[in-house]
């Protein structure tokens, strides 16, 4: 109930600023999102991030905060550039948020735009009408016969690199995904990256590596969902080990977006913890492959 009442509280509003909202905008043309973002004093919200912005690119971001009668308003202007056309929606902005132990994503509403193309300027509404051509012509059926010679070309090409590709497909199946994970986890460079200090890069590839894992696993898209649909799925499941994977999860989504490092003791075993997570996972009737 307290934390329903605090969610109730986090307000996120994402707007395109004043001076762009009816502004017509092109390819290329820069323009300005506002996000707002209040919340209660004593709330840990993280800085927003986002998992991809395409068709669109971040040129700027700048923030500022307000505090005031208990609450916490925090004011970003972003500044992106569109390389797409037509009605395009900026994806939603995600927002970690932490109070006590407990620790969840919060998202953005959507923002939608139209961005038209770019028109040369001297590009005429009505072209010039052309010279006759006498008859007879047969430069269109010479066009025409190398057009058609191409796509029968490139059909033929497609057919068999489709039929190798298949062929490989088949004679080379995928390991078992307990198989294919363990493998992965070995071959992360752990010394090499904590020897540079690449801490998060370390947890990001590590979070990837077990949500490929379940995916295939448990036959659900857990790459695409947060921590929170990852764990609810696998309650529904009836995995007991759904509470050691709801924190490893947590605390890389901590260190990956909230500047969270964790103690020296973790990240050195946190390869050998993911490793556990999977053998514990795995069918019992393939136990004997570790052997």
């Amino acid at each position: 109930m307290i934390l329903l009442l605090l969610i109730t509280q986090i307000e996120i509003k994402a707007q395109i600023s004043g001076a762009y909202v009816n502004k017509e905008l092109t390819i290329g043309d820069p323009f300005e999102l506002t996000l707002f973002v209040q919340y209660p004093q004593g709330t840990e919200i993280s800085e927003p991030f986002v998992d991809s912005v395409e068709p669109f690119m971040i040129l700027q971001q700048e923030g500022r905060v307000i505090e005031e009668e208990g609450m916490v308003t925090k004011t970003y202007d972003i500044r992106l550039v569109p390389f797409g056309t037509g009605a395009l929606s900026i994806p939603r902005f995600k927002f970690l948020y932490r109070t006590g132990e407990t620790l969840d994503t919060l998202s953005s509403n959507m923002v939608t735009l139209n961005v038209a193309s770019v028109k040369p300027q001297d590009m005429q509404d009505i072209n010039d009408i052309k010279k006759a051509v006498e008859f007879p012509n047969l430069l269109p059926l010479i066009i025409a016969g190398i057009v058609l010679i191409g796509a029968v070309v490139g059909y033929l090409a497609y057919r068999y690199v489709r039929r190798i590709q298949k062929m490989r497909k088949i004679a080379k199946p995928l390991p078992p995904p307990w198989i294919e994970a363990i493998v992965a986890l070995e071959n992360i460079p752990l010394d090499d990256w904590l020897t540079k200090g690449l801490i998060k890069k370390l947890y990001y590839a590590l979070s990837e590596i077990l949500k490929k894992y379940l995916e295939r696993r448990f036959v659900f898209k857990a790459a695409e969902q947060t921590t929170t649909e990852i764990i609810a799925h696998l309650k529904e499941r009836r995995i007991p080990q759904r509470d050691e994977f709801n924190d490893f999860f947590t605390r890389a989504d901590m260190v990956k977006y909230a500047k969270y490092m964790p103690p020296q003791d973790e990240i050195s075993t946190v390869v050998d913890t993911a490793k556990e997570l999977v053998d514990k996972t795995r069918p019992e009737e393939t136990t004997a492959e570790k052997a």
